[in-house]
């Protein structure tokens, strides 16, 4: 038997879904016992397994309109479930996303039996000599549905799986924009248990410049909150711009605007180059006044924002030498590699 026709999914939009988008399927198959049969492999296998695909998909798209119905019944807020303040809304999410996953590896090995199918009805029609020197059972198309084959219907089924594949790939791409991924997940964790071993030092939530050991305790702070499940998710894709402008002796000595690289749960974080004077630091329509002494010489800053939804934006500015002074100073593991500090593992 001839290759299958390659079967061309809708593109994913970033290198990381199409890495999930690949473990997923590796996994899923492995645990369902669906690996892909080889293209020579016994018709009568193929129609075993696909009978088998069909069966788990049918069960999987059943427990999904259940979880959908209960999400529009509990999900009141004007929010994407993911990002509920309820915590039950949030694990119904995260439960028809694990089920969506699922059913889009089964309809992809699917949608590649069901083009097989396709491809050996149009090889039996044509009476190639390979296929005429076959015994018929061998060349016939796989039979799931009904006694008598039926290419039309083949052909609509596969178009019906194609848009299924597009609405699972778009609710992916969806989740990827707020839902963090495992490896986001293993360094939260990794970095709430190397916060929780470090002593508590006092510093004011309202605080703006800090030293490098209250710059240490915030940190700390986020880290608690990206693994503290009670608080939900924010979206990925809201950088807000930061903009610093900085005078001295009245006159205009910097000026520089920078995106704040979001981490997770409404913070965010950036490094940024101060001078020594006064400034203005601007994001939306907030504004803090932040002096350096004039002695101190221009260096490089690290700046956090936590902007909970609907409560007071708190910024916090520390220097990034007075934090790597710090013995012991927290360093997360969920630090983005373009602030440039060496993480802790």
């Amino acid at each position: 038997m001839a290759e299958p026709y390659p079967v061309n999914f809708p593109p994913v939009a970033t290198p990381r879904a199409r890495e999930r988008l690949r473990t997923i399927l590796g996994a899923v198959l492995l645990a369902l016992g669906c690996c892909a049969v080889p293209a020579s492999a016994d018709p009568l296998a193929e129609q075993a397994e696909l009978s088998i695909l069909v069966e788990q998909r049918q069960a999987l798209e059943s427990e999904l309109e259940h979880y959908q119905k209960t999400l529009a019944l509990l999900n009141t807020e004007n929010t994407p479930p993911q990002q509920s303040s309820n915590p039950a809304v949030r694990k119904l999410a995260e439960e028809k996303l694990r089920i969506q996953q699922q059913l889009l590896s089964l309809a992809e090995r699917e949608v590649a039996l069901r083009r097989e199918q396709l491809a050996a009805q149009d090889r039996s029609d044509n009476g190639t000599p390979e296929e005429s020197a076959t015994p018929q059972l061998e060349s016939r198309p796989l039979n799931v549905h009904s006694p008598d084959y039926n290419a039309e219907q083949e052909t609509e089924n596969v178009a019906r799986l194609h848009r299924l594949l597009n609405n699972y790939y778009t609710d992916l791409q969806e989740s990827e924009q707020t839902l963090p991924s495992p490896e986001e997940v293993a360094r939260r964790e990794a970095a709430a248990a190397d916060a929780s071993n470090l002593a508590r030092i006092p510093f004011s939530a309202g605080k703006l410049r800090l030293t490098g050991a209250e710059g240490s305790t915030a940190l700390a702070q986020i880290s608690r909150r990206l693994a503290d499940p009670a608080i939900p998710e924010s979206r990925r894709d809201i950088a807000p711009i930061l903009s610093a402008r900085t005078h001295l002796f009245g006159s205009l000595i910097a000026s520089e605007s920078r995106s704040l690289r979001p981490v997770g749960k409404n913070h965010y974080i950036a490094r940024i180059r101060l001078q020594p004077g006064d400034s203005t630091l601007r994001i939306r329509d907030d504004r803090w006044e932040l002096r350096l002494p004039q002695n101190v010489n221009a260096g490089d800053y690290l700046v956090t924002l936590y902007a909970p939804p609907g409560g007071t934006p708190e910024l916090h500015v520390f220097a990034v030498s007075d934090l790597l002074a710090v013995k012991g100073a927290h360093l997360p593991a969920w630090l983005p590699a373009e602030i440039g500090l060496n993480q802790a593992g």
